[in-house]
């Protein structure tokens, strides 16, 4: 029931005609108030071709191979606005104009499930007091699995502020995602488990030397070979952005919000909760930014059965991730 009411969500999602460039534009995150386009400019004409793309995160690294399907141009979208970039993305993405293979891994959660394995004495120094609570779990909560494969069928647009050169890899992405992996994260134990992944997302990024911003909107689901996890549907909201200009102690801007909601596929039942709440402390003139994120993961004793569940109680962890952005 949860996946045919998934299913037409992803097809309405894609089809929908985004309206964001119909609103007024918005003021740009430079404090900028002149009038932004409420449109992008005409789109440049830039050959398709096969690209490697690559990012590179303590949390999240990967490597991919974009391949064009069709000989039009990639598109550039010209806008400081995020709905307008949002809004372009959007539009046209039934119909799937690029294939990207890539291969990503998780270094901070890979690490946590190898210093408990091999290096328990050292782990087991993360404990803090009697609360329950480790702070290398704390630090590497929030990911299920260590790697993965993944094919990106969509489109791709290149973003460019207007009045500037493009700088490092501004780029958007939106369409069908599937991803697969033979191993699963539960409390930083590796599981054997091979799973396959099915969503729906929009996500980019723009990077300019004093504003960076990232998305990744996400709707899906994920289903396991180990019947002992529970198959669950989910959606996910993460945005993050940066700029230099916004003062120190801004709390709504530099910021990161991270949320996941997952509900099993057999009973609706809301089985797994994610929220991560992020500030950025940029300096005009430095090359790197001091970042932390905290929040808390619930676990409902309902996503775990058999042997991997450990208890009938509801579970929290504690989020806590130090970090550098460059």
């Amino acid at each position: 029931m949860v996946s045919r009411y998934l299913l037409v969500l992803l097809v309405c999602v894609s089809v929908f005609p985004a309206r964001a460039a119909e609103e007024k534009p918005a003021q740009n995150q430079s404090g900028d108030t002149q009038a932004q386009h409420a449109a992008p400019l005409p789109f440049a004409e830039e050959k398709s071709k096969i690209e490697v793309m690559w990012e590179f995160d303590p949390y999240y690294s990967d490597v991919g191979i974009n391949f064009p399907l069709t000989d039009k141009p990639v598109p550039t979208i010209k806008s400081t606005s995020e709905s307008v970039i949002y809004g372009e993305l959007i539009q046209g993405s039934l119909i799937p104009r690029y294939l990207l293979i890539e291969v990503s891994v998780n270094p901070m959660p890979l690490l946590g499930t190898y210093l408990k394995s091999s290096q328990p004495d050292f782990y087991d120094k993360g404990q803090i007091g009697q609360s329950g609570t480790n702070f290398i779990e704390s630090a590497t909560a929030g990911f299920q699995e260590p790697w993965a494969v993944s094919a990106f069928f969509g489109n791709i647009a290149k973003i460019v502020r207007p009045g500037e050169a493009r700088v490092g890899s501004n780029v958007g992405y939106t369409g069908y995602l599937v991803s697969a992996g033979s191993k699963h994260i539960k409390n930083n134990d590796l599981i054997d488990d091979r799973w396959l992944e099915l969503e729906w997302k929009i996500k980019g990024k723009v990077d300019y030397p004093d504003e960076k911003l990232g998305w990744s909107f996400r709707v899906g689901g994920k289903w396991h070979e180990n019947k002992n996890i529970t198959d669950v549907v989910y959606l996910s909201v993460f945005r993050s952005n940066l700029n230099a200009h916004f003062p120190f102690l801004s709390w709504i801007n530099n910021s990161t919000v991270d949320f996941k909601l997952h509900f099993s596929e057999a009973t609706g039942h809301l089985v797994r909760q994610e929220y991560v709440f992020g500030k950025k402390y940029p300096k005009i003139g430095w090359t790197y930014t001091p970042t932390l994120d905290v929040g808390v993961v619930w676990s409902s004793a309902e996503e775990y059965v058999g042997a991997l569940r450990t208890t009938g109680a509801d579970t929290y962890t504690l989020v806590f991730r130090p970090s550098v952005q460059f």
